[in-house]
């Protein structure tokens, strides 16, 4: 049964693709974190020619199973936000069009390579972030790193990256949420104490409980934080240099049309512009002087 209804599909697909209409897109979101609002909404104003549905799995691969198995038999192009919605996605509906973003490493993922599956890089590469925030705050040399178990790997890249533009970096694993106050305390108490603190996009660090402490304990520490988006500077990050949210949701919307008119084979993966957003205000309240250099090259200055 379940071979019939992928086959269909793939021959609804294929109708859609021919008969040139307005293609059916959902949009399934791992969840509501900081900046899946903008790349929607950049989405559908790019691809205003399809009709779009949207659904947020809230964390839970339960929740996107019941929300997938709706799809079948339905010539639906996907799109998927995040990790947990691309994994579910490909599961449940290996055969569907897929285009994601926020998914930092689509090789473990098992989304590189695929027919018909595209996507747009999760960030920016981290040589030019960490160029970004020395440029911001140049004696801040010493970068304490938050990273979870789905993103250790990328710290060895970052370890390159920070001797290029001659910073140090003090990496520090957080496996769940309540290991997070005490990795905090190390990195800003002590001799070894850091300058700043990064905060990478990890499904651990992105909950609204964990963004609060961080960004709360530092500032009483006086540090500035490093964002992974820019939706953090409004809630007190002094700068983030990530992928822009219209650029990503442009982008998607291409993949979507070339998916839309039966591009049947591997789709490349896409980067998107970056964005440097700065948080003066921030600033004033560390007492940070950002160079004029910097002003000039931010896209938006808080």
């Amino acid at each position: 049964m379940n071979g019939m209804r992928g086959g269909l599909s793939l021959v609804l697909s294929l109708a859609l693709a021919a008969s040139g209409r307005a293609a059916e897109v959902v949009i399934l979101k791992s969840n509501e974190q900081p900046g899946v609002r903008p790349v929607v909404d950049a989405l559908r104003r790019a691809g205003a020619a399809h009709t779009f549905a949207e659904f947020d799995l809230g964390g839970n691969r339960a929740q996107g199973e019941r929300i997938t198995s709706g799809l079948r038999g339905r010539a639906v192009i996907l799109v998927a936000v995040g990790l947990l919605a691309a994994q579910v996605a490909r599961a449940a509906l290996p055969e569907a069009p897929l285009a994601f973003c926020m998914v930092s490493d689509p090789d473990k993922a098992g989304l590189a390579g695929a027919a018909r599956v595209g996507g747009v890089a999760a960030e920016v590469p981290v040589k030019n972030q960490l160029a970004a925030f020395r440029l911001v705050n140049p004696k801040g040399v010493r970068i304490g790193v938050l990273h979870g178990p789905d993103t250790a790997d990328r710290i060895d890249d970052a370890q390159k990256g920070a001797r290029l533009v001659r910073v140090a970096l003090v990496p520090r694993l957080v496996s769940s949420e309540r290991e997070v106050p005490h990795v905090m305390r190390e990195l800003l108490t002590g001799a070894e104490a850091v300058d700043a603190v990064w905060m990478m996009g990890d499904p651990v660090l992105t909950t609204e409980q964990t963004r609060r402490y961080v960004l709360a304990e530092t500032l009483k520490a006086g540090r500035p934080v490093y964002a992974y988006s820019d939706s953090l500077i409004a809630e007190g990050a002094l700068a983030s240099d990530g992928p822009d949210p219209a650029s990503v949701g442009e982008l998607l919307a291409d993949l979507v049309e070339r998916l839309a008119t039966g591009e049947r084979g591997r789709l490349d993966m896409r980067v998107p512009r970056a964005a440097l957003v700065i948080n003066k205000k921030i600033a004033g309240k560390l007492k940070i002087e950002i160079p004029a250099d910097a002003l000039k090259a931010a896209s938006r200055v808080f």
